[in-house]
């Protein structure tokens, strides 16, 4: 039961580490086409 409960959290951990990696690789995607981290100085598409 020990080892059974090991692996899954090996593989969980492992697992995690690749979807992290992806939720911020999306994240900063999604950030860069909003435009969340530009300044805004009225170069952009401003109401």
């Amino acid at each position: 039961m020990k080892n059974k409960l090991n692996l899954a959290i090996l593989s969980l951990s492992k697992i995690n580490r690749q979807h992290v990696q992806l939720f911020f690789v999306v994240l900063t995607l999604a950030m860069l086409v909003t435009g969340v981290g530009a300044p805004e100085d009225g170069g952009g598409s401003t109401h």
